[in-house]
């Protein structure tokens, strides 16, 4: 009954959830970290046709079978909860389908329970709260309090797998190990779904691959029981028409020319409700949801977190803001000097984007 979508960072003969740990084998052993993505799920695109039918109406019938595959599989289904539209058209094909979700997980932001601090979360959840009590069990908030904010106590916390999964360097009380921990409550018969993730497509000197970014499922690495609803290994089929739905609809075959990524998130807004459309994904009554317009910058600073800062300083909490930057100092004079490892803007960094491996897509299939 068990689900584990082994991710990691391979550094030799060695494994890590955590990019900064293989930076810190790198330093030492000259090992380049590789990002080695769920290999059951390498697998089982391998060689896979395009479907025959990427309407809406069959890709919603693939999301909806594994649904209730997993919930005869398991007690406890759980929703790893945000209110984007990912995890909203989880919970509505759930709703629309009478598949009993037991609980939604959501992750505030505000310390104090400000509203426009938490807007994006908050608007999301509403809408599930519409249906807590009938066809969901529990719509659970966790709340960040001040002590939620020791971690950056420890100077060396960037470490701690579980609150830096992959690469993903958080600016705020926020960590995927944590919720999914929370959620599951240490119950092995749960699973927990998160919306992972929108197809990423590579151009590389005029070839078209699938491939997958450690900056977005990453955040779960180390996590069990917990599936990436749209790059689910046992649901091959999904993704291969999602991906097929974006090579379509943008017409990346005549953009073949020039190297780019291309997905949901490079692309403008007109368009990305037309690829939800495509996709048969649910859009929220909110368009600035629809299109993550308070979220997502390139060092996650984006206004959730500009909020969160302004309630830190106003707490007289201006040490926590202090350990952040410093804790980037350290990383960047500890791994600057590393190659393909560290950028940097002003006093921000980051881990360089590291790619799973590259599938080849051609006209009718995936390439072995």
């Amino acid at each position: 009954m068990s689900y584990n979508f082994n991710s990691y960072y391979q550094c030799g003969q060695n494994t890590y959830h955590n990019i900064f740990q293989a930076f810190r084998d790198q330093k030492s052993s000259g090992h380049f970290p590789q990002f080695t993505l769920d290999k059951d799920l390498v697998n089982s695109l391998s060689n896979i046709k395009r479907p025959r039918d990427t309407s809406i109406q069959h890709v919603r019938d693939l999301m909806v079978q594994r649904l209730k595959d997993l919930r005869k599989k398991y007690n406890k289904l759980i929703i790893a909860y945000s209110g984007g539209t990912d995890s909203y058209t989880i919970l509505r094909l759930c709703i629309d389908n009478d598949i009993f979700v037991d609980e939604t997980v959501t992750q505030m932001v505000s310390l104090t329970g400000d509203l426009k601090t938490n807007l994006e979360y908050q608007a999301g959840l509403e809408l599930a709260k519409q249906h807590e009590g009938k066809q969901i069990g529990t719509c659970t908030e966790l709340h960040p309090t001040e002590s939620d904010l020791e971690f950056v106590d420890d100077p060396d916390w960037f470490y701690n797998e579980k609150i830096v999964a992959g690469s993903f360097l958080p600016f705020r009380v926020y960590s995927t190990p944590v919720i999914v921990d929370t959620a599951k409550r240490q119950q092995e018969d749960s699973i927990v779904l998160m919306g992972y993730e929108k197809p990423r497509l590579l151009i590389e000197d005029g070839k078209l691959y699938w491939t997958v970014t450690d900056a977005s499922v990453g955040e779960m690495m180390g996590c069990t029981n917990t599936v990436p609803f749209f790059l689910d290994k046992d649901n091959p089929e999904l993704v291969a028409a999602l991906t097929y739905i974006t090579i379509d609809n943008l017409k990346i075959n005549d953009r073949l020319s020039t190297d780019q990524l291309i997905g949901f998130h490079t692309n403008t807004h007109q368009k990305q409700i037309e690829l939800l459309d495509k996709y048969g994904f649910y859009k929220t009554p909110y368009h600035f949801i629809n299109v993550g317009l308070l979220g997502k910058t390139k060092f996650n600073f984006n206004r959730k977190t500009k909020r969160f800062y302004q309630e830190l300083q106003k707490l007289n909490r201006q040490d926590f803001i202090d350990k952040v930057f410093n804790t980037h100092k350290k990383i960047f004079d500890l791994y600057g000097d590393l190659p393909y490892a560290i950028e940097k803007s002003g006093d921000f960094v980051k881990s360089v984007l590291r790619y799973s491996k590259k599938i080849p897509i051609l006209q009718d299939k995936f390439a072995g």
